[in-house]
């Protein structure tokens, strides 16, 4: 869930994306199938912004070879081949991304997907941030809701982060990100 910030970051890069992802999820969560759902979700989010025609394939298509077989098995049928009943918010990795690439990528708005992902319940705080990064890129940050970008205390302190990630120019090597 706080993964995204590095989609905008490294969008053009996505070899330097892929390790920043990882690295950034191993600091919490180290299993396998997190730190490649990090490396999707960002990948996604970076296809998103380049306005890819499928982003979510791209980005399995380029981890595919090393990623763990069931998180691959539950993205790739997302959006079509998923029964929206069939879905989980239940803060698993597998589950909370499928959940909201999802809703993320079918929904006809930013509302709609990000409302229908915290109505499942269960964790709401992980799936609608997760949703709300897939909207946002999909949609434009234009697309959320005034009234709620109104209630953040830190809100031009996070267009003006937003602004930094997009503009400044970051490097990686094995050890660390500047």
């Amino acid at each position: 869930m706080r993964c995204a910030p590095y989609s905008l970051a490294f969008r053009d890069e996505w070899s330097d994306l892929v390790r920043v992802s990882a690295m950034s999820s191993a600091i919490t969560h180290a299993d396998p199938r997190c730190t490649y759902g990090c490396v999707v979700l960002n990948l996604t989010l970076a296809g998103l912004l380049a306005q890819r025609p499928t982003p979510l394939r791209d980005a399995l298509d380029h981890i595919e070879a090393d990623a763990p077989e069931e998180l691959l098995t539950a993205l790739r049928s997302v959006p079509d081949g998923v029964n929206p009943d069939t879905l989980s918010a239940s803060g698993y990795v597998v589950d909370t991304l499928q959940t909201s690439l999802y809703h993320g990528l079918t929904a006809d708005t930013a509302e709609e997907a990000i409302v229908s992902a915290v109505n499942m319940e269960e964790d709401t705080d992980t799936v609608g941030a997760v949703t709300g990064a897939i909207a946002g890129a999909r949609f434009g940050a234009d697309a959320l809701l005034d009234r709620w970008i109104g209630e953040l205390e830190c809100a031009d302190e996070i267009e003006h982060l937003e602004s930094v990630l997009i503009t400044a120019e970051f490097t990686v090597d094995e050890d660390s990100v500047s």
